[in-house]
């Protein structure tokens, strides 16, 4: 074997280079000696490459053979060819055939390829390495390469990047020197030493600008290598060397770096991203999660090249723009934007500047991607997801895997912060306003604790940021050109203001101090052009009423001198003349109304229903949504009432402040001719807000006194927006004047029937009369219900006098026996509100009027005095005392129901006691049924267990009141019996809140207004 192959090499060696090697044995004996010929390359003395370029005789070769390529046939003539050059075409030979991979071979195979790529190497390190390798030698190398990915094969992966590295420095050697790339870091994929950071000045490129070399390109085939051995999962073993090679062959693309940025870029997030969810997947306790090799240290290896290659990409942008100074106009702005330094911009042709610019766009464009990427690292894991583990080894794992990439994505995004803060910070603003999916972690609550984490966004940084993010989509001109922002993200100026002021309050209170003199020029700067910023001046007020709360939490510092500023910003809101400084709080208030006055009949009259009033709004929630409702006036002053004490220290202006909010904004509300349909849940928050500032009492009050006297209050409302709104605003007004119950019982007439006479005007005057009663009880009824329990002790005998005159009211009166259906009304929520013993006086009037209401069912009684609607309301005020069940009322409740043991199960010749038995008799037979056989219910039964009324607006629906006996109240008489005795027996305790909802809901039913 070993003649055989030497006498083809000496007597063809074209044809030798171009045969394949068939045989493992052959194989083997060319390993052997490409093994030796590497190590004599190695080991030889520097006069030894002289030996090597000596040229070896050949009579043999075959002009135009067809194993001869073009290449060979160049150097290897007729009359002799150089050693180096034999050697070169046979190592590229062997790396460019595809050998038949099996399981035998493929280590032989691997390693030979391996040999082959070592003795190129050491060849490009020898004295002319230019004229050693043929042309398009870098093809073959990086289509190996290729093939070292999809084969996997890891040592041969690294031995080839080496040669592509050694080869394209090798091209430069004899013209210029190849600029090593200052971002090479250690081997060590775990090594977390300091990389370098990104320039965002340009003193080193000044330093290096001397020294600048653009050198010819790369072949096209090595990016898309590069893109491959990235992301590809075969090449995660070696990804940290894929890493540094990427590194090695960045600055071969300084000229282009532009042109390949973006889909670098995107290859690398998208690797991040697929190595990020292996991690998730390994950390997963279910059995079937696939777990890779290393993937922290892969990812860990791509966040540094994704960090190298931002490195490189921003430095060449910085050297791009140096060096050319910036003309400064005289017209410029001497305000907060106008009085900083001022950046450096080129002054070069139109084409020029278009092209730095799209440069710097596509850098910027970049960097808002690998801050997404960065920031989706960071969302995950926690002390949150560990604790949701029983496994202690698991809940480790993910604290220390989370800690471990936290730290790495934190270091990066410091450096970016660093680098482009407006950008970067408009990019953490881009993904706050992102809505966020129910199960996901609070993008709001991370991005706010991510910029308290980095160094780079200090407030005293971040505050001026936000300003100039504002500033360049409200008044740019006001902005020097370093200033403005890029305006790459979708974010508008309200959307900006929401995020200040989420910032500022997730702030210290010590923080005040640092961001206290620029806060202050930009007010004053807005205050002095509000006209631009009339979007955001909403938001601005209540950023300012930030800054008074944590002023006043401030007990250091510079305090007094914060203090003196608001104190000389604060002037009286009356609009004294003799004042020349006013307040800035007042001031943007008032410019708020200006700039965006309230337009309540267009405005909230079109709101949908489920906009205008939200039943699961609570009053006294926290804090309100920023993301949802930028520009919703009545949110934010509500959000600004509670606290308003400690942004307007003096009394005085309290009270003005609050009596402007009730002219601008409670009094058109109440006098809109859509009221109340236009009363939201935040009207109510800030009406309620005002109630709670004791200097604001005046004012709101009379709002209050004017919307509860108001003859549509009544209409159809939420009952949820009345029981969470309405109801706490009605406490404090009765509580604020305890004169108001007495004063409404005195405006209720008593029944009369002198002076009546028949005609159309008898009967328009008793109408009007039946409406007045009948508003003055349910508002009677609604104070009841909002005030405190017992509070109406004090009034109890007035109101037995009253209910006890209005129960003798005739159908000819004046106010009519109409009114009665309210009185039941009333007396439910006395009942309701009132401890049974006080109502010891009450219960002989209640039962005899509840005997005689429900006895003119009876076929043979005719009362006039008792419509539909009055039986109705008289059986639900049974329907709430058997609920209740007061001691009082269960003495005589066997007057009206069965309560024994004969509601279920009645015996042989049972007569009926009880006047609801009785009346269901009655009543079958008048509709021609027999005696009726009780079957027990669950309409009173909820689902916690609780006892409820039968009747309710689920057994009601749209009934008619004139058909509520036939369609309604036959099945309750049936049932009330048997439900009584169930849910008594079953220790069910009441539902009171179901009391309260029906109530509420008879009060603001306005269809029985006369």
């Amino acid at each position: 074997m070993n003649k055989r192959l030497k006498s083809q090499f000496m007597t063809n060696p074209s044809a030798f280079i171009s045969s394949p090697l068939c045989g493992p044995n052959e194989v083997e004996e060319c390993l052997h000696y490409l093994k030796l010929v590497a190590e004599v390359i190695k080991c030889s003395p520097s006069n030894s490459w002289a030996a090597l370029a000596t040229t070896m005789e050949n009579s043999n070769v075959e002009q135009g053979s067809k194993d001869t390529t073009k290449a060979e046939s160049s150097s290897i003539s007729s009359h002799g060819f150089p050693v180096h050059d034999l050697l070169a075409h046979l190592c590229l030979n062997i790396l460019g055939k595809q050998y038949s991979e099996t399981p035998s071979n493929s280590k032989h195979n691997s390693r030979l390829r391996q040999v082959a790529t070592s003795i190129l190497q050491q060849m490009l390190l020898g004295p002319s390495p230019v004229s050693v390798l043929p042309p398009q030698s870098e093809d073959i190398i990086v289509q190996a390469l290729n093939q070292s990915i999809e084969l996997s094969d890891n040592l041969l992966q690294i031995a080839l990047m080496d040669l592509i590295t050694s080869y394209l420095r090798a091209r430069h050697t004899n013209t210029d020197p190849v600029p090593v790339s200052s971002h090479e870091r250690l081997k060590s994929s775990d090594t977390l030493k300091p990389l370098p950071r990104l320039s965002f000045t340009a003193e080193a490129s000044d330093r290096e600008s001397s020294a600048a070399y653009v050198p010819p390109l790369p072949p096209p085939t090595l990016f898309d290598c590069l893109l491959s051995g990235l992301s590809s999962p075969k090449a995660y073993p070696v990804l940290d060397h894929w890493v540094q090679f990427l590194d090695r062959c960045l600055p071969f693309y300084s000229s282009t770096i532009f042109q390949i940025l973006m889909p670098l870029i995107d290859g690398l997030s998208r690797a991040i991203r697929s190595v990020f969810l292996v991690i998730q997947a390994s950390l997963n306790p279910s059995p079937r999660a696939s777990i890779l090799q290393e993937p922290l240290a892969s990812l860990i290896s791509l966040l540094n090249g994704l960090e190298r290659v931002l490195a490189g990409a921003h430095e060449r942008l910085v050297r791009s723009e140096t060096g050319i100074t910036l003309i400064k106009t005289p017209e410029q702005s001497q305000g907060f934007f106008g009085n900083m330094v001022s950046g450096v911009f080129p002054v070069e042709t139109s084409k020029t500047r278009s092209t730095s610019g799209n440069n710097r766009l596509t850098v910027l464009l970049c960097i808002k991607d690998a801050v997404r990427v960065c920031l989706e690292i960071w969302t995950w894991g926690g002390f949150e997801m560990s604790t949701s583990f029983k496994d202690s080894g698991l809940s480790a794992s993910i604290n220390y895997t989370s800690i471990r990439i936290k730290n790495r994505t934190r270091r990066i995004l410091e450096q970016l912060f660093a680098a482009e803060t407006l950008e970067c910070l408009e990019s953490f603003v881009e993904i706050w306003q992102q809505p966020e999916p129910p199960s996901a972690v609070s993008q709001t609550s991370t991005v706010l604790d991510l910029l308290h984490v980095l160094d780079g966004s200090k407030p005293k940084n971040t505050i001026p940021a936000i300003f100039n993010a504002m500033y360049s989509r409200t008044n740019p001109a006001a902005l020097d050109a370093a200033r403005k922002s890029s305006l790459t993200s979708d974010l508008s100026d309200i959307t900006l203001a929401a995020f200040l002021v989420a910032y500022v309050r997730s702030l210290e209170d010590d923080t005040m101090d640092e961001i206290w003199s620029d806060c202050m020029t930009f007010l004053r700067d807005v205050l002095a052009n509000p006209l631009p910023h009339r979007q955001t001046v909403p938001r601005l007020l209540e950023f300012t009423a930030i800054l008074g709360q944590k002023v006043d939490n401030t007990n250091f510092g510079e305090r007094r001198r914060m203090r003196r500023d608001l104190g000389v910003l604060k002037s009286d809101v009356m609009f004294d003349h003799a004042d020349k400084v006013q307040d800035l709080f007042v001031r943007l208030l008032a410019a708020t109304f200006t700039l965006k006055p309230l337009n309540f009949v267009s405005e909230n009259s079109q709101l949908p229903p489920n906009t205008k009033t939200n039943p699961e709004a609570s009053l006294n929630e926290s804090a309100h949504t920023l993301k949802e409702e930028h520009d919703d006036i009545i949110a934010i002053l509500a959000a600004i009432i509670p606290n308003i004490s400690k942004t307007l220290i003096d009394s005085d202006r309290i009270a003005a402040a609050c009596a402007t909010i009730s002219t601008q904004v409670l009094a058109p509300t109440f006098r809109s001719k859509v009221f109340p349909k236009n009363v939201t849940t935040r009207t109510l928050e800030l009406l309620y807000g005002l109630s709670m500032v004791p200097e604001a009492s005046k004012s709101w009050r009379k709002d209050v006194t004017e919307a509860f006297n108001d003859t549509k209050f009544f209409s159809e409302s939420s009952v949820a927006l009345v029981e969470h709104g309405w109801l706490p605003i009605l406490r404090q007004w009765e509580l604020m004047d305890k004169d108001r119950v007495p004063e409404i019982l005195s405006r209720i007439p008593l029944p009369s029937s002198a002076g009546i006479v028949f005609g159309v005007g008898a009967s328009s005057a008793r109408s009007e009369a039946d409406r007045k009663t009948q508003l003055n009880l349910k508002r009677l009824g609604l104070l009841l219900l909002a005030a405190a329990e017992d509070s109406s002790v004090v009034n109890l005998s007035a109101f037995q006098g009253k209910i006890s005159e209005l129960l003798t009211a005739t159908a000819t009166s004046s106010p009519s026996s109409s009114t009665r259906a309210e009185v039941y009304m009333l007396i439910r929520a006395l009942v309701l509100k009132t401890t049974p013993i006080h109502l010891a006086s009450f219960w002989p009037i209640i039962n005899s009027e509840l005997y005689d209401t429900i006895s003119s069912l009876f076929l043979k009684e005719q009362h006039e005095s008792h419509n539909s609607y009055c039986i109705l309301q008289a059986c639900k005020l049974l329907d709430t005392l058997i609920v209740l069940a007061p001691d009082e009322f269960q003495q005589r409740e066997w007057l009206f129901i069965t309560d024994t043991i004969d509601a279920v199960y009645r015996p042989p010749g049972w007569e009926p006691l009880a006047l609801i038995d009785e009346l269901v008799e009655d009543l079958d037979s008048k509709a021609g049924l027999g005696n009726s056989i009780p079957t027990p219910t669950t309409g009173s039964l909820a689902q916690n267990g609780k006892r409820r009324p039968l009747l309710n607006q689920n057994t009601l629906g749209d009934v008619h009141t004139t058909e509520a006996v036939d369609r309604v109240l036959r099945q309750f008489f049936r049932q009330l019996s048997i439900s009584a005795f169930e849910s008594t027996y079953s220790m069910e305790v009441p539902d009171w809140k179901a009391c309260y909802g029906e109530l509420l809901h008879d009060f603001f039913d306005d269809s029985t207004i006369a």
